[in-house]
């Protein structure tokens, strides 16, 4: 590829694109952390242990590849050192409690009770930790601060390093957003609970606690000098809550982060992962020329240029899949049209789709760096922003039949477990029970498809289903029929334990009238392939949220067909990273990212297999 020609330092440029002003070429660079020490055969493990190593990873990984800016100073932080700038969660270390060069991941428990809410808002954020630090993690208080204050240290000496090596770092600080601190110390299930329970208990604590994340984040960034606050956004998405949770548990404190950092002189990048297409239009009344927003790939980033073109710097989106399965050619292809598309008339930025995949293959990496630096797109005159209505569900809800079924659909929790104990004082057979529970699930379902239901509203009808489910089956041991659709396999693969999606389509199975054998997460590839045999199972369901998993995936299907049992059984995948792609390169036959459509493409394969006997 001819090497074009630049008029811009990469300061200016990076400057320039924020600020919608024009620039010689878009700023590109990969968000790349873990790939770096496997590029260079440095287990995961090693480069936890040796921060040296890692660092040095790092910094040769910039300068062969060519691009902007790295990341961070250092593999070894997986977000960057501070007072709880986010949940003080439990990090699995590769070495430790995971394999040599498996992926770091977060093991995701509850940090806090729900009646602790009332202290969090009378405390704040900081006096909650220092008061409750040594309790929930068993560590003491001035031990962490030993480990905050030498973190500190070492990120603001590896900072240097990097800074005279040549390779600047783009993040200051990394910090959750309220709500994202808040579902991570809560979980995921038990903060959307808390959401529809104690709404206004949960919002004192937040706004008690605003104030104590920004400052702590500022001070980060005074402390390195660097002045770039990445706020980790996903839980506040459309594709978890309705825009009425959005409005008021997730946007009134983002504006206030964006509020405080700018007025710090601190550049506020908002990493959104997950979809966000209907929260976009809301960004248009965040300052102009002054924040990036930067997509994982699964937002639509050529709509969101619609919306926030000449508005905001957008950032994003070469997928993971892309990078880890793909071939160069199709990468280059990609990049050329965010460029032609996302960076007409400026505010662009070619960066990966979240963090650069830890398989990114080198080819790929190359391509996507070449491409953003010489090729400079088909120049068109710049448009601004499209204003967006934003469009409501509004789908006509037929209640199922029953009370019990009404009550699981329209989420009414304690009710709908109170209405199976006296449906079982009654005498009701408990297979009856758990049929009406089901319908109510369908229900729950079809508003989910309809666009009326959101992922929490699964989230929570899942949760119930499960207590109804592990209350009745005990009964029905000796009942025949219980299962007339079909029996699946279902688990999350080795090297990824993340399970919250897994759940919900086990559930969904399960209310379909599946027999389920959930193996549950970092499940060994013959485990599950003996699980199918064993079972003799019409469906093998796989879940992933991390691209290493994808191997995990092809290496059962592969057994699969070793043993001779591939034929007539379904595979399906799922999960935030997968994509067509994936499927192939997996042999699985469907791939979805919607657990309802998911259940509907088994009910398919089992009927049409029966019929065909």
């Amino acid at each position: 590829m001819k090497i074009a020609q630049e008029n811009m330092n990469v300061e200016e440029r990076f400057l320039a694109a924020i600020s919608l002003e024009e620039v010689d070429r878009h700023p590109v660079f990969p968000i790349i952390v873990t790939a770096a020490p496997r590029l260079y055969g440095i287990t995961q493990g090693e480069a936890w242990r040796d921060h040296n190593l890692a660092r040095e990873a790092l910094i040769r990984c910039f300068k062969d590849f060519g691009y902007d800016y790295g990341t961070k100073p250092n593999y070894y932080y997986p977000q960057l050192p501070g007072r709880f700038c986010g949940a003080p969660v439990r990090n699995l270390i590769p070495g430790r409690q995971l394999g040599e060069d498996d992926l770091y991941q977060v093991d995701e428990r509850i940090l806090f009770p729900r009646e602790d809410y009332d202290r969090i808002a009378a405390l704040g954020w900081n006096g909650y930790w220092e008061e409750n630090y040594e309790k929930m993690s068993g560590k003491s208080w001035e031990k962490l601060v030993a480990m905050q204050s030498l973190s500190n240290q070492l990120y603001d000496e590896d900072m240097k390093i990097c800074r005279e090596r040549g390779m600047p770092v783009m993040l200051g600080v990394a910090v959750d957003s309220v709500l994202m601190a808040f579902s991570l110390c809560r979980t995921l299930t038990e903060f959307t609970k808390d959401l529809r329970e104690v709404p206004d208990k949960v919002e004192a604590a937040m706004r008690s606690s605003c104030d104590d994340l920004i400052a702590n984040a500022i001070q980060v960034c005074k402390n390195n000098g660097n002045n770039l606050a990445f706020i980790v956004l996903e839980r506040g998405s459309g594709f978890y809550y309705r825009l009425e949770v959005f409005e008021r548990f997730e946007w009134p404190y983002l504006k206030r982060y964006v509020d405080a950092f700018i007025s710090e002189g601190i550049i506020p990048w908002l990493h959104f992962d997950t979809d966000w297409s209907i929260n976009l239009p809301y960004l248009t009344q965040l300052p102009r020329g002054k924040c990036v927003c930067d997509l994982d790939g699964t937002t639509d980033i050529f709509r969101a240029k619609e919306i926030l073109g000449g508005h905001m710097c957008i950032s994003g989106d070469v997928p993971a899949a892309l990078l880890s399965l793909g071939k160069p050619e199709e990468v280059e292809e990609y990049c050329r049209k965010l460029i032609d598309v996302v960076g007409e008339g400026g505010g662009f930025m070619l960066t990966t789709g979240c963090e650069c995949p830890i398989n990114v293959r080198r080819e790929n990496l190359k391509a996507m760096v070449e491409t953003g630096k010489n090729y400079r797109g088909k120049r068109r005159k710049r448009k601004s922003g499209v204003p967006v209505t934003v469009e409501r569900g509004s789908a006509e809800v037929k209640a199922p039949r029953g009370k019990l079924a009404e009550a699981l659909f329209q989420l009414r929790h304690d009710e709908a477990l109170e209405m199976v104990e006296r449906a079982l004082e009654e005498g009701r057979d408990p297979l009856e029970i758990l049929q009406e529970c089901g319908s109510g699930m369908e229900k729950v379902g079809e508003l989910y498809s309809s666009g009326d239901y959101f992922l929490s509203e699964l989230i929570l009808s899942a949760d119930i289903f499960k207590r109804i489910a592990s209350r009745l089956e005990p009964l029905m041991v000796n009942e025949s029929g219980g299962s007339t659709q079909g029996t699946v396999v279902i688990a999350t693969p080795r090297g990824d334990i993340h399970d919250i999606g897994k759940n919900i389509v086990a559930t969904l199975f399960k209310a379909s009238g599946f027999s389920v054998h959930d193996l549950g997460v970092d499940v060994d590839p013959g485990e599950l392939v003996d699980k199918v045999m064993e079972t003799d199972a019409d469906i093998l369901a796989m879940s992933a949220l991390i691209t290493p998993s994808f191997e995990s995936m092809k290496i059962v299907v592969n057994l699969l067909e070793e043993s001779g049992k591939r034929e007539g059984k379904y595979v399906i995948i799922g999960g935030g990273p997968t994509t067509e792609a994936v499927r192939d390169y997996v042999g699985a036959d469907a791939w979805t990212l919607d657990p309802r459509e998911g259940v509907e493409l088994c009910k398919e394969f089992v009927r049409g297999s029966r019929s065909a006997v």
